[in-house]
């Protein structure tokens, strides 16, 4: 069956394209494994070069804009989608949005959770995401892809930039973060009948840690271990630092005022 231009657009395929591996298939596989090596790549190139990085990103940031701008007129105009559908109420759709005000504005306020959501929640879907079940993607599949493959690139530029700052003294912010994102996807899912907006409705992942039990608590398990595992080289690398710091403070005071420093034997 030949596939006009708008089914190309909007991904409409169902019986009109071979079906494709899913998740987990070849190109799937090949995508995750060329994400990791690009995002290893960055992290050494833009801590090496920080003024390349701020830059590189700053583009980034306009182009996830634009994409995301392109996606909702497509959505509208082609698919039919009413206007409150839309609107941004899944957690990438909004940080499209939020990280690069962020990024522009350098604010501080929040911006732990706005990079690690910004981080996690790019890298999550790419790997999770199905973008493979037909033969064909759709150009709806590849904005997407393409969106959460700059996700994590522009955290990375941003910190080794200095755009933004790892500030561990936010931790707090994380659940109020969370917990607001939370009540706008469900006033997006009362908003819009059948929706299941940041995947709260049912499973958005592909296993359950708590069979008989809502979905929720898998959620909230793997957010834990992310944002532990993220966290912490830089919990440590800030022990170091501040040991350093205090080693130096020991020795200027003992060549300076003739101290004993308090680690010496």
């Amino acid at each position: 069956m030949d596939i006009t231009f708008k089914d190309f657009i909007i991904g409409d395929f169902e019986g009109k394209v071979e079906l494709y591996g899913g998740l987990w298939c070849n190109l799937h596989i090949i995508l995750m494994v060329l994400l990791a090596v690009w995002l290893i790549a960055c992290a050494i190139w833009f801590y090496k070069k920080p003024a390349f990085a701020r830059k590189f990103c700053y583009m980034l940031c306009w182009v996830m804009i634009i994409s995301r701008v392109v996606r909702m007129a497509v959505l509208f105009i082609v698919r039919g989608d009413s206007f409150v559908e839309i609107l941004p109420w899944h957690l990438c759709h909004i940080l499209a949005f939020v990280f690069p005000l962020y990024y522009f504005t350098r604010a501080k306020f929040f911006a732990l959770p706005v990079l690690l959501l910004t981080f996690f929640g790019g890298i999550l879907t790419f790997v999770f995401g199905d973008y493979y079940k037909y033969a064909m993607m759709s150009f709806l599949d590849i904005e997407s892809i393409g969106l959460h493959f700059m996700m994590p690139t522009v955290v990375i530029g941003a910190l080794a930039g200095g755009v933004l700052k790892l500030n561990l003294k936010q931790v707090w912010e994380i659940p109020i973060a969370l917990a607001v994102l939370v009540g706008y996807a469900c006033l997006g899912n009362w908003l819009v009948p059948g929706a299941n907006f940041m995947y709260l409705k049912s499973n958005g992942l592909p296993f359950d840690l708590f069979p008989g039990h809502s979905h929720l608590y898998t959620y909230a398990v793997v957010a834990a271990i992310l944002i532990t595992a993220f966290l912490i080289p830089f919990i440590i690398a800030a022990i170091v630092k501040k040991q350093k710091q205090k080693r130096a403070t020991n020795l200027q005071a003992h060549y300076l005022y003739g101290r004993e420093p308090k680690n010496a034997k």
